[in-house]
């Protein structure tokens, strides 16, 4: 069961051309086996995982001590990977997103309490939907708060940002619950936090983001433009999952989705570009945000709700107590965000009470590379010994204010009690006989994990007040309401 939840959290948890990153010449070490088992856990992910190339770079006290690349910077091709290759990014776009929106804050544009509606013009929301609606507030995005379903129905690759965010989006994609009860990952929260940059800015989020955000961090070679990494020419292509899986050979295979790029779908950079914001997050830099709003990026503003343990999220980026690996629980504070796109992978970590930060992009969809990244840790500094994971143990009056039949649109969830364990019924699907287990496993507090055709899905209850009755069922993909509510 602890393999099943360190599974389940590892999935929430997805402008200049040309030039170079300026030669990484990491000092001498004087120990030469330093980075040995380093190199060696990183070239074993690399031949477990569909995935070209893998880049990894680590920063420590000021400086970044490691920055190699593996692979091969095509599939079958002859041309290595480098350090200064590039790499999609993914969600860990997010950060950047929301620093940008919080120079917004900063200058007095907005406040992190205004109401989308009231700030980001024409917003075609559903009448039928209109108070809650209304209610979404900036912090409610920069936190997952929103009750925005993670989907983009009506999205194609020549509509612009502003005006799918504005029209079709809230016309073809139901909002799931209220704003501000619950945190439920969702991409279209920061689509939104974008729309609203390039409606203050009055250009482009792309060029926004170069002009105040990349370069001022002195990240002269991240693009949100598929033009600058083509034109730039260093770049990796990897597997692709998904429709039209397979091997890349060619850069425009990859889906282009306008709207989903402040959440992270066309951010091209290097882990050593990355770094730059671990040091900003770290040390600060007035000129590009000031220390008390850059603090808040990385403060516990909601719980993540998984199995009481103490993960939460700040603005844009995980602020956890500790991390999961290999079914054990490691007791330090780490700020992190992964990111998936269809072809690429990025994990970025910061243990901030050692000054160190490590990233690794890869050029596959979904790999795993979190080996790497303990191997990464390990090789720059001493670690707590693994603990068993800490879930909280419900009480009998937890579980009993679960019991009830849940609504999510027209489909149905029933929750009772049998043989001392929770039980699911699902109508819908046993009419159409899609399979599914009846026994819903306890991970920890209110979080369990169904399955649905040998699909593992993960559930948390959550109620309106804290011990109160359960009204909600979250899922990331939908939310069900209890019958009464």
């Amino acid at each position: 069961m602890q393999k099943l939840l360190y599974i389940v959290v590892l999935s929430i948890g997805l402008s200049a051309c040309g030039g170079s990153d300026p030669k990484v010449t990491p000092p001498a070490t004087t120990d030469p086996e330093q980075f040995i088992a380093l190199r060696s856990a990183i070239e074993s992910d690399l031949s477990e995982n569909d995935a070209g190339a893998v880049s990894v770079a680590i920063y420590q006290d000021g400086k970044v001590v490691f920055a190699e690349a593996f692979g091969k910077k095509v599939n079958g091709g002859t041309e290595a990977a480098t350090p200064q290759t590039l790499f999609q990014l993914g969600s860990t776009t997010k950060m950047f997103t929301g620093l940008a929106t919080l120079q917004f804050v900063e200058q007095g544009s907005l406040t992190i309490d205004d109401k989308l509606v009231n700030v980001l013009p024409n917003v075609l929301y559903p009448s039928a939907d209109s108070l809650t609606w209304q209610d979404i507030s900036i912090k409610h995005l920069l936190t997952h708060q929103s009750g925005l379903p993670d989907r983009y129905a009506g999205e194609t690759p020549d509509v612009s940002l502003l005006t799918y965010m504005a029209s079709t989006y809230p016309q073809l994609n139901e909002q799931m619950n209220p704003p501000g009860i619950f945190h439920n990952y969702s991409n279209p929260n920061w689509s939104y936090l974008g729309a609203l940059v390039e409606y203050l800015a009055q250009k482009s989020f792309a060029d926004y983001m170069s002009d105040n955000v990349f370069q001022p961090l002195g990240m002269t070679r991240t693009f949100l433009n598929r033009d600058d990494a083509i034109s730039d020419g260093d770049y990796a292509l990897g597997f692709q999952k998904g429709e039209n899986e397979g091997y890349l050979t060619d850069i425009n295979q990859i889906p282009a989705t306008p709207a989903v790029v402040p959440a992270g779908s066309e951010t091209w950079s290097t882990p050593t570009q990355q770094l730059k914001m671990a040091e900003f997050l770290l040390n600060g830099s007035p000129n590009i945000l000031s220390n008390q709003l850059r603090s808040t990026i990385t403060e516990r503003h909601v719980d993540q709700e998984i199995g009481g343990l103490p993960l939460h999220y700040g603005f844009g980026i995980y602020v956890d107590d500790g991390f999961l690996h290999d079914g054990k629980w490691y007791p330090v504070k780490v700020w992190q965000h992964g990111g998936n796109t269809s072809a690429y992978t990025s994990l970025f970590w910061v243990l901030p009470e050692k000054k160190i930060a490590v990233s690794i992009m890869s050029s596959g969809g979904f790999t795993s590379f979190e080996s790497s990244m303990l191997a990464a840790l390990k090789s720059v500094t001493d670690l707590p010994s693994p603990q068993d994971i800490p879930f909280v143990e419900p009480s009998e009056q937890d579980i009993q204010n679960h019991l009830g039949t849940y609504k999510f649109g027209n489909f149905t969830a029933i929750i009772a009690e049998g043989n001392e364990e929770l039980q699911i019924t699902l109508p819908e699907l046993d009419v159409v006989g899609i399979p599914y287990e009846p026994t819903l496993n306890l991970l920890g507090d209110a979080t369990f994990l169904g399955v649905i055709e040998n699909e593992q899905i993960q559930f948390t209850f959550l109620p309106i007040t804290e011990g109160g009755e359960s009204v909600y069922l979250r899922n990331r993909q939908f939310v069900g309401i209890k019958d009464g509510y």
